[in-house]
């Protein structure tokens, strides 16, 4: 199956956000959160969207 732009961008946050908490020192621990922190919104992003019509 190929990902989609969702699911790599998941997978780039959970792997920062993993690599935040073995952090050695502050400003690499820092460097990792700002990165989540895009790849969270990018995935949100191109996150699939279901279109709901209302039929009156």
């Amino acid at each position: 199956m190929i990902p989609t732009r969702y699911d790599y961008y998941r997978a780039c946050a959970r792997e920062h956000r993993l690599l935040a908490q073995g952090a050695p020192n502050e400003d690499q621990r820092l460097m990792h959160d700002r990165l989540v922190g895009a790849y969270t919104h990018l995935a949100r992003k191109y996150a699939l969207r279901q279109r709901v019509s209302l039929r009156v």
